[in-house]
């Protein structure tokens, strides 16, 4: 993620008189104040997201519409291949397919660019006081915007398509959605601070990734898994949230203990060591990139 470090720029990242500073020759920086100083600097992330935001259909004649037509073109897709190619029976098997895929979508395109967000932000980092981690969070929500426009379009065109009646389980997505974007950020986190001492850590994300999403029941069904593997398969990562999902709208259930546990559990653990480690290391940033 690019950023402008001309003067002006620099000038328009210090947030006005009043909002919080971080006293650099005090005591270590804590999670509230850290929290408190991204709170006065919140025009600066804003601003972060809807230039990523900009920038990405800069030139393009449809624009944002892309957002809404992609999910479109991959239901396509995915139809084609699965019905028609592949002839996989299972019923509405493209609507729990793309529930998966778009959710890991938006987590696995928010930890690749997170992992630049400090290096590739070198000026601003070394010309510029405000909180580092503002720029691995607005990575994060800026994908989070693109996942939410496609979301708004696609869950009502397939809940159509396959006659998929509204029900009470539906209702806890937003609160599912949230734990996936704080478990987001905490992993961003990391991984932006990691990238910043070892740059090898983005090469070593796409393997992980690429293992990660086979670990994950997305392109299978987790009721169809041996009992002996769901349990680890559970423990994914990302399993949590993406069952969750496939739960609350693939088979209107409310999702069980376990999934809330894990789904919860691991949105604070990633959270608190993310902002930890990135507390801890923020001050070496200026001589490691």
């Amino acid at each position: 993620m690019d950023v402008d470090t001309t003067p002006q720029a620099e000038a328009e990242a210090v947030p006005a008189s009043d909002a919080p500073l971080l006293d650099r020759a005090g005591e270590r920086d804590s999670f509230a104040r850290t929290v408190a100083a991204m709170y006065g600097y919140r025009e600066l992330l804003k601003n972060l997201v809807a230039k990523d935001l900009k920038l990405k259909y800069r030139g393009s004649v449809l624009g944002f519409l892309w957002s809404l037509l992609n999910p479109l073109l991959m239901i396509a897709v995915y139809t084609v291949a699965f019905t028609y190619i592949l002839r996989v029976h299972v019923e509405s098997f493209v609507f729990y397919l793309m529930i998966g895929i778009l959710a890991w979508t938006f987590f696995a395109n928010s930890l690749a660019m997170a992992t630049g967000a400090i290096i590739d932000n070198a000026g601003l980092v070394k010309s510029v006081f405000f909180p580092r981690a503002i720029l691995p969070i607005a990575v994060v929500l800026f994908n989070f915007a693109q996942y939410l426009l496609t979301t708004l379009v696609f869950l009502p065109l397939m809940l159509v398509i396959y006659h998929v009646p509204l029900s009470a389980p539906m209702l806890l997505f937003p609160v599912f959605l949230a734990l996936q974007l704080v478990f987001t950020i905490g992993i961003a986190l990391m991984l932006s601070t990691a990238t910043a001492f070892f740059r090898d850590v983005r090469h070593f994300l796409e393997i992980g990734l690429a293992a990660l999403f086979w670990l994950t029941p997305i392109v299978y069904q987790f009721d169809q898994i041996s009992p002996r593997l769901r349990t680890a398969i559970l423990m994914s990562p990302m399993s949590p949230y993406i069952v969750s999902y496939q739960e609350m709208f693939f088979y209107g259930q409310w999702p069980g203990p376990a999934v809330w546990m894990l789904a919860a559990g691991y949105a604070l653990f990633a959270l608190a060591g993310g902002m930890a480690l990135m507390l801890r290391h923020e001050e070496q940033f200026s001589e490691q990139i």
